[in-house]
């Protein structure tokens, strides 16, 4: 039984679908594969891609344009309230721009859907594979995480910034690559390769439940390495370093920078990502609601770049245990303590670990941790994110600053 107590029976539970209790009044669109959507319909659905708290993500093929795109459907609770559109649409790249050049993903379409559940806001867009996934790809197919991925990334945020757009969710899911060619991939050959998914009947426990609230089954996700996986027997389709993408724009978090008060951070996103100036607030003070801005965005892709880079987390597994540390290990790493955090940092009887010698020693560790995962320069990659990892936000640089790094100096 599923962990929707008594609303539908599912067998066996799988926690790689979505909760069926969310198939309700305000939730997720019931999705079956060949269903065909749009104004007019145009996109037939071919795989499930993903899913999130407010949203899930399908595979479609396009029957007009004759292309392969993601359609990302709302909760119907959320149509009229998500500003993810409004953030796609103010962060397209005219079509006459190289498909080289940086760029967040690329809404393609948009639309709205209706169903038992309500009215459904629908994101076409470009089709990206995610960098790394919680669950790794086959060590075969597992991408090298290379310095020209980083500076790509670096110059889309940049690019992000220029619209006037803060992120506020940089973490490991939220970069990908965007699968080129992939249109060359016709609907036979796609269940040809991967086969047809396995799905998991949802039965009805009660027959005061509307039949057309809920899809006639769960299926999980299309594992990402099956597109690399085409990199051996298609190499037209295989996604290639140079379409870096930043993802996700659609949780609380990104917003325009205009004046206005920043929104509360997504409470779901990994803490050990935030940046100090919303992780002190979360953690010492119990508020969600701290100042924050594009800076912000700095901070968290240099964990990212060292997470993709080491493979490992930049403060071991210690956050997720014991979260109140996360202040004590940002002064270790950054040699410092800011006058607002003495007292909270003392209250918690660590000890001084931010000597300027205990401090070096550990940027001396991780520059060995990057030469044994086989990174690029790793005492150059150090320096980068020393100059990204500064406590106070005044003092970081932007992106567009960073590009002139000498980290990047050797990539064209």
């Amino acid at each position: 039984m599923s962990d929707s107590g008594d609303w539908l029976f599912e067998y066996p539970d799988q926690d790689d679908c979505e909760a069926s209790s969310a198939y309700t009044t305000g939730g997720y669109c019931p999705i079956k594969f060949g269903d065909v959507l749009g104004d007019p319909p145009r996109y037939i659905v071919m795989a499930k891609l993903g899913f999130g708290e407010k949203s899930t993500v399908w595979l479609a093929r396009d029957r007009v344009l004759s292309r392969t795109i993601a359609m990302k459907i709302l909760e119907a609770e959320q149509t009229g309230k998500s500003r993810e559109l409004d953030i796609l649409q103010r962060l397209e790249v005219p079509a006459s721009v190289s498909s080289k050049d940086p760029r967040p993903i690329q809404l393609l379409d948009s639309f709205e859907t209706t169903s038992a559940n309500g009215v459904h806001q629908v994101l076409v867009t470009e089709v990206v594979v995610p960098l790394l996934n919680p669950k790794p790809y086959p060590a075969s197919w597992q991408p090298r995480i290379t310095k020209d991925v980083l500076r790509q990334l670096v110059e889309t945020l940049a690019f992000i910034h220029s619209r006037g757009i803060a992120h506020g969710d940089l973490h490991l899911t939220n970069f990908g690559f965007a699968v080129r060619n992939l249109d060359r991939c016709s609907e036979t050959m796609f269940w040809q390769r991967t086969a047809f998914p396995r799905t998991f009947p949802l039965v009805p426990c009660s027959p005061d439940l509307d039949p057309n609230s809920f899809p006639p089954y769960l299926c999980p996700s299309v594992r990402p390495g099956w597109f690399l996986k085409l990199d051996i027997e298609y190499p037209e389709t295989a996604p290639l370093p140079s379409s870096v993408r930043i993802l996700d724009f659609g949780s609380g978090a990104p917003y325009v920078v205009d004046g206005s008060p920043a929104p509360q951070c997504d409470s779901e996103s990994p803490l050990f990502y935030a940046a100090p100036e919303v992780a002190f607030p979360r953690v010492a003070l119990e508020e969600d609601d701290a100042p924050w801005d594009q800076r912000s965005d700095i901070w968290s892709l240099a964990i990212a770049f060292h997470d993709l880079v080491s493979g490992q987390g930049i403060y071991g597994s210690r956050p997720e245990s014991d979260p109140k540390s996360l202040p004590h290990l940002m002064a270790a790493l950054c040699g410092g303590v800011p006058d607002a955090w003495h007292a909270y940092i003392a209250s918690r009887a660590f000890p001084p670990d931010w000597a300027p010698a205990h401090t070096a020693g550990l940027w001396k560790k991780m520059e060995a941790d990057f030469a044994v995962a086989g990174a690029d320069d790793p005492p150059g990659l150090v320096g980068l994110l020393r100059r990204m990892m500064i406590l106070d936000p005044a003092m970081r640089p932007t992106a567009a600053e960073l590009l002139g790094d000498p980290y990047f100096a050797s990539v064209s």
